[in-house]
């Protein structure tokens, strides 16, 4: 790339009162709807172009109580750095020329804040651009503005609601700005027009529609007594410079016929889209290079992944990775997320009335490559969902995967996902790999755990230890001290849990008469069930504990007492989470 936009920092623009991030090669935005990403990459187009209709005084930051800043500017500070070097290359130090500053690394870099002041009282607020001579000091020098040629950096924002189809009908769009520099020598524009008005004038004789209505306009010769040629129909351009107005793509899916794009899906619409813009970009940079020009296009995308499939997804993510330029994306998909790397990932997240970002590449730089290998491939890349969620609840075993869903709709009337917490089995080997990347991304989380074996109680006291807290005084952990099997039916819950078993060990009947004759061999399983004392019958759930947990679980919260509904320790973790996801 040669050079990169290196470190981002916004202040009162819309949700972000202040953050700042780093930005990579590809840079792949997550969080929730509504945590800021949009408006992170709407700042980044007010700073890079002069474009004013992104900004107007209701993108002012508002805190919780209704108010504007007390300096009611906006200011965007971005720093460009060489790639790679400590200093930029000559064609690149000519475009920054005397803004390029010197850190105390000794490494260029050329940094300007682009500020939104609304103070004025006047219809559109004063943009301005300011040298930022020390980066780490949060000044900028507003006696000096920016000499240097930004045009160089340009910005491409595109939204999720792109569709080719659309951008055909519009030159400003990419598709558009790339087909209105169709260009031909003079000997082949001769010819090429030459044929086209011969394919106008055949393809109208040939049809007597086309003929009919050519005789019925030219009555408008008449009328307006033309001394030209009159009126002429041209079912195909008949100039050159016009072939762009009139293309269509057409595109064959498998071995069904080619129909024009406009009568596929969204999905394809809007992938072709982003190829659209990939031949654009690619077609300038080019040109760029070819004429010994500088140029460092930056992309900011929204939801690449809108209307495609999961792996269309993860195809259509490892194209923009070879796109040219610099890649700031925003991404709600748990498909896309896991394809990143630990280092392009920037999380946001909304703390109290305005948004934060937690950059990983600061997680990526704590870990070992051993860690950092484990982390992607044993978590990010299964568990992808865990990106958006609002809250975690750990736990060791398949039982709990299996039951704790069905209380969690029962205690709340809903899935646990639409309160936005994830219910993560792991196990207790992995309890602080899984912390360091909850805590990385911001997200709060509980261990929900047995606690009821040596090698159980060391991992879950050296997470405590590790926090520096009292396991038993701390609502991080909810520990039941026996494996959940045991602990229910110590509840009182012994039937409900030898049902299931009963219930998942049932054969299947060839027919009724089948059923009939086994139903006295059914009988004694039954009674021997209940005769079992408790280890035994610990023993024998533990081969079908993963299957039977939502039918004992189900059966619990059938109880017509609601205080039976929901066993007491699994009540205390969800009142926990009630306490914790309020606004």
């Amino acid at each position: 790339m040669k050079i990169k936009i290196n470190r981002v920092r916004v202040k009162n623009f819309r949700s972000l009162s202040s953050v700042e991030t780093t930005l990579g090669e590809v840079t792949l935005l997550l969080g929730a709807n509504n945590s800021g990403k949009t408006s992170f990459l709407r700042a980044l187009t007010i700073a890079l172009t002069s474009d004013r209709k992104f900004i107007s005084r209701d993108d002012l930051f508002i805190n919780k109580a209704g108010q504007y800043p007390a300096n009611p500017r906006v200011e965007i500070d971005i720093e460009i750095k060489s790639d790679g070097n400590s200093t930029f290359l000559d064609e690149w130090a000519q475009v920054f020329g005397s803004d390029i500053q010197i850190d105390s690394r000794g490494e260029e870099f050329f940094a300007y804040r682009t500020v939104i002041d609304f103070s004025a009282q006047q219809s559109e607020a004063q943009i301005k651009r300011y040298i930022i001579k020390d980066w780490d000091s949060g000044n900028a020098d507003e006696n000096e503005e920016v000499a240097a040629n930004i045009s160089k950096i340009p910005l491409y924002f595109i939204d999720a609601q792109r569709d080719l189809q659309e951008d055909l009908k519009f030159a400003q769009s990419y598709f558009g700005r790339l087909a209105s520099q169709i260009e031909y020598d003079d000997t082949q524009k001769e010819q090429l027009e030459g044929e086209l008005t011969t394919l106008n004038q055949k393809t109208v004789e040939e049809s007597p529609v086309l003929k009919h209505l050519k005789t019925s306009l030219e009555e408008l010769n008449k009328t307006v007594q033309t001394k030209g040629s009159g009126v002429e129909i041209t079912p195909f351009p008949k100039r050159l410079r016009d072939l762009h107005k009139g293309l269509k793509v057409n595109f064959q899916d498998g071995g069904s016929e080619t129909f024009s794009l406009e009568y596929h899906g969204m999905g394809t619409r809007s992938w072709a889209s982003l190829l659209g813009y990939k031949a654009y970009v690619n077609w300038i940079k080019k040109k760029a290079d070819d004429d010994g020009d500088m140029l460092h296009p930056v992309l900011a995308l929204e939801e690449p992944e809108a209307h495609l499939h999961p792996n269309a997804q993860r195809q259509v993510y490892g194209q923009l990775k070879n796109v040219t330029g610099q890649k700031i994306i925003s991404t709600h998909s748990p498909y896309i997320a896991p394809l990143a790397g630990l280092e392009e990932l920037r999380v946001f997240y909304k703390a109290d009335d305005s948004t934060s970002i937690a950059d990983l590449k600061e997680l990526a730089n704590a870990l070992s490559l051993k860690e950092k290998h484990s982390l992607e491939t044993q978590i990010i890349r299964a568990r992808g969902e865990l990106f958006f969620a609002r809250f975690v609840v750990l736990f060791e075993g398949p039982t709990e995967e299996g039951a704790l869903p069905v209380f969690a709709k029962k205690h709340w009337g809903c899935e646990a996902f639409e309160k936005g917490v994830s219910l993560m089995e792991c196990s207790g080997d992995t309890y602080k790999m899984y912390i360091q990347f909850l805590d990385a991304l911001r997200i709060p989380w509980i261990i929900f755990s047995d606690y009821d074996n040596p090698s159980v109680q060391t991992k879950v006291n050296k997470i405590a230890n590790n926090l520096g807290v009292d396991i038993h005084d701390d609502d991080r952990f909810v520990l039941l001290n026996a494996s959940i099997e045991d602990y229910i039916i110590s509840e009182g819950y012994r039937e409900e849990i030898e049902n299931a078993l009963f219930k998942i060990t049932e054969p299947i009947y060839a027919n009724e008469q089948h059923k009939a004759a086994k139903a006295q061999e059914r009988d004694a399983e039954r009674e021997n069930l209940r005769k079992l004392t408790k280890l035994e019958l610990s023993d024998r759930v533990d081969s079908w504990k993963a299957k039977i947990a939502p039918l004992w679980a189900q059966s619990i919260v059938e109880y017509t007492d609601p205080k039976k509904q929901i066993p007491e320790k699994i009540r205390t973790l969800f009142t926990i989470l009630d306490q914790k996801l309020q606004p």
